[in-house]
């Protein structure tokens, strides 16, 4: 039997552009992801980044697809696509809203001819809403959908993500949603539409920022919401040749750094063991810092303070991320063929599951590449009718009973995706050893943590009692699905390690994400989830053009997408449970994380070395493209231009000013050559008037663009609202918060199961009594022992 996942599932991806990252982990699963493109090819293979002739956002993302072209604008192709979706398990299309009914195949009409079929849209807002209509690009949903605001520094416009974040957020999700959609129709036979907003997808994945600001909203307060380059807390520092991020927190890492800057004399107040003493001489100590690092390589800076229990990462370039001896130890990236006659270096998959790598087994497929094959191998008879009667709707992951052992953002995550759709999830935590993000303002609340920690209960114990072992390895026997992202060997250290795990209960999945992976030449190093990203290249590139100082940005990503990651894999070792009742361990190393968001952009610097760097908030793809001033403090707007359509529509809402009636200007080559010039006429336009009036006109005639949007922009904005977005509770020991809502829809799920996060072992005489039939009395005597832990009085 086959270890992948998802072997034998059938699967139709009709997504362009937007989404393509679903069919691609299916495929990296193991699934016959068919790649179903126009006459002519898809879309995306003219999106850059490109080598020669070749498309590489094209190859990175449609990697162990076959391909088979249809016109669906001739009666034979689309008679052709509903025979192949009659006997398909996964249909996945990002066509606009209602495209796909003018042409008679609406998703929730080939859902009822194939009751088994899961169907799912991925669109840019949404298939209702008032920005339904709205023309996109992955820029302009990075403004609104949270991610630019923070990132650059105040002197300069925000900076856009460097890569189709928002666009491959939402391929993530749209794997997310098919996964628990195929969980449920194994338990009731029948498939599902689904509708997934790429906004909401990344809105979910930027970080705490919408929650935080809304809970400083309820207070009567105002949040700060403004870029601070890297911030204090995830500071970039100068060295020999290169660059660091430092990142101190616990005291005991201060002490660190203290003695290995000689233990000076005016560092040794005991306030400043503390990140906000700290804050108090934050530019003096910048500078000593600085100055400390300054004879030593980014390596070696990083090394060193590994050594010393310090969080320290080097900042990359590209080609230093690809000939890095981490990543060349765990074969992060394979050399392998990515169009016909073309080898590089591919990122070679975000999953491992026991211990194989879930990615790269053959490159993209040209036009129509397997059009005999697949119309052979898909010509038996459709999918059987489900044999029992149509469900009522509910969630898919009822039932389970998952163990979260996360901390920080990204166990914790994958553990609040579980616990809305339907889980039993026990947030499992100690007082010597809580989520950090629950204590990090002081108390044992905060937003950070509500928002993660949501729609769970909490059960305290204490590890490292033997008797408190013993009560969570009761619950291993009992639980489906383990989520753990602590450093590298701890779980193992405190006698829960997945050996440990496949013992107490063969069929559990286990879940686990570290910093470097569980192996590798530094699988020891210690960090947060902004860590990665100066290893994985996000940092080099996430600047702007002229500086080289990089310009770093406040969100903690990759965090919540890595999240997003492990509860995928989790799914997929249920999925697999399925057909093999035993259990599997999923593992997502967070910094491969960042190299697979950045896949495209690192093979281009592979197969041209030198190619690749900051690009600030310019793309190839077309001009004038880019983030402008518009009227008040900080704000801005995007708009993209993809080609000679979008620029006549943007010059028609201008009022076809006679500065852009320029002839040149009507080709892309044109355009591109004076960007410059376009970019001041531009600016001048937009700086008159507010981001959403900017977008407001633009809009009207059908012109990419959209306002730059904090969270509480987030939070007021209509559509937002009008999708059912935010999620006001009021949280004990909080108060008012609005927590982040779901990205997707589905036509056979309920809504999200979502209350308020549990105190430090709230729910733990319940989960003893109720789940391990323990008496109260030996549970009072466990509490009095500090064994098992209760809220405090």
């Amino acid at each position: 039997m086959s270890n992948r996942p998802l072997d034998g599932l059938r699967v139709i991806d009709l997504a362009d552009e937007k989404g393509e990252l679903a069919g691609r982990i299916l495929a990296d699963f193991g699934a016959d992801v068919v790649r179903v493109e126009p006459p002519g090819g898809a879309r995306s293979r003219g999106i850059p980044p490109f080598h020669g002739d070749a498309g590489l956002y094209f190859a990175y993302r449609n990697f162990n697809k076959r391909g088979i072209t249809l016109d669906l604008e001739q009666e034979s192709g689309r008679e052709r696509l509903l025979e192949l979706s009659d006997r398909a398990d996964v249909l996945i299309e990002s066509f606009a809203p209602g495209a796909l009914a003018e042409l008679g195949l609406a998703p929730a009409a080939l859902v009822e001819r194939n009751p088994g079929l899961v169907a799912v849209s991925i669109t840019d807002f949404g298939q209702c809403g008032p920005y339904r209509d709205w023309a996109a690009t992955d820029a302009t949903l990075n403004a609104i959908g949270g991610m630019l605001f923070k990132a650059g520094i105040p002197e300069k416009p925000p900076l856009l993500f460097p890569g189709a974040v928002a666009y491959d957020v939402a391929g993530i999700m749209g794997a997310f949603a098919s996964m628990c959609a195929l969980l449920q129709r194994a338990r009731t036979g029948y498939g599902q539409a689904i509708d997934l907003s790429a906004l909401e997808a990344l809105a979910q994945t930027t970080d705490w920022s919408f929650s935080n600001a809304s809970s400083v909203r309820a207070k009567g307060q105002v949040p700060i919401e403004l870029r601070m380059g890297s911030g204090p807390m995830y500071t970039i520092y100068a060295c020999k040749g290169g660059y660091v991020r430092l990142v101190i927190l616990s005291p005991r890492q201060w002490r660190s750094l203290r003695a290995w800057m000689g233990e000076p004399e005016h560092l040794q107040d005991p306030k400043y063991e503390s990140f906000l003493g700290r804050m108090e001489i934050a530019d003096a100590l910048m500078v000593a810092i600085g100055d400390h690092f300054s004879t030593m390589t980014h390596e070696e800076v990083s090394f060193e303070a590994q050594r010393r229990g310090i969080v320290c990462t080097p900042v990359l370039r590209p080609e230093e991320v690809l000939a890095n001896e981490h990543f060349r130890s765990r074969d992060t990236f394979l050399q392998a063929e990515v169009a016909p006659g073309l080898a590089g270096p591919v990122a070679a998959g975000f999953f491992e599951v026991d211990g194989e790598r879930q990615g790269y087994r053959r490159r993209a497929p040209t036009p129509g590449e397997h059009d005999a094959e697949i119309m052979a191998e898909w010509s038996a008879p459709a999918r059987p009718a489900p044999a029992g009667p149509e469900p009522d709707p509910a969630l898919p992951l009822e039932g389970l009973l998952v163990l979260d052992f996360g901390i920080g953002g990204v166990g914790v995550e994958a553990g609040r995706l579980f616990g809305e759709y339907g889980a039993d999830v026990l947030k499992i935590e100690s007082r010597t050893y809580p989520d950090f993000m629950r204590v990090v303002m002081g108390t044992e609340m905060s937003g950070s943590f509500a928002s993660s920690s949501r729609s769970k209960r909490g059960f305290g114990v204490n590890l490292k009692h033997d008797a408190g072992r013993e009560i969570v390895h009761e619950l291993i026997r009992r639980a489906d699905v383990i989520i753990e992202n602590n450093s590298t060997g701890t779980m193992s250290d405190l006698g829960i390690g997945y050996e440990t795990v496949r013992e107490l209960n063969p069929r559990c999945v286990m879940t686990s994400s570290q910093l470097l992976g569980s192996r590798g030449a530094w699988a020891d190093w210690i960090g947060y989830g902004p860590s990665t990203q100066p290893i994985g290249g996000l940092v080099h590139l996430w600047n702007y053009t002229d500086q080289d100082f990089p310009a770093g940005s406040g969100a903690i990503f990759p965090d919540h997408l890595a999240g997003r990651l492990c509860a995928i894999g989790a799914l997929a070792g249920l999925l697999r449970r399925e057909r093999s009742g035993r259990g599997a361990h999923s593992e997502v190393a967070q910094a491969e994380a960042v190299t697979g968001m950045l896949g495209d952009w690192l093979l281009k610097a592979g197969l041209e070395p030198g190619s690749v760097g900051a690009r600030g908030n310019r793309n190839d793809r077309g001009a004038p493209w880019g983030v402008y001033p518009c009227a008040g403090e900080q704000k801005w707007c995007v708009i993209t231009v993809r080609d000679d359509s979008d620029w006549r529509k943007l010059r028609m809402a201008l009022g076809e000013p006679e500065w852009a009636m320029a002839p040149e200007w009507e080709t892309a080559a044109g355009r591109l050559a004076a960007r410059d010039e376009i970019d001041e006429k531009l600016a001048e336009w937009t700086s008159g008037q507010s981001a959403f009036d900017v977008t407001a006109i633009l809009q009207m005639f059908g012109a990419p663009a959209a306002p730059m949007y904090t969270g509480t922009d987030q939070i007021h904005d209509a559509h937002y609202q009008a999708r059912g977005y935010p999620r006001w509770i009021d949280q004990q020991d909080l108060g008012w918060i609005a927590l982040e809502g779901p990205c997707f829809r589905a036509s056979r799920m309920t809504d999200v199961n979502l209350f308020q996060a549990p105190k430090l072992g709230e729910h733990t005489r319940d989960v003893c009594r109720d789940l391990l039939d323990m008496d109260d009395e030996a549970v009072e005597k466990l509490v009095a022992a500090g064994t098992l832990e209760v809220p405090k009085d």
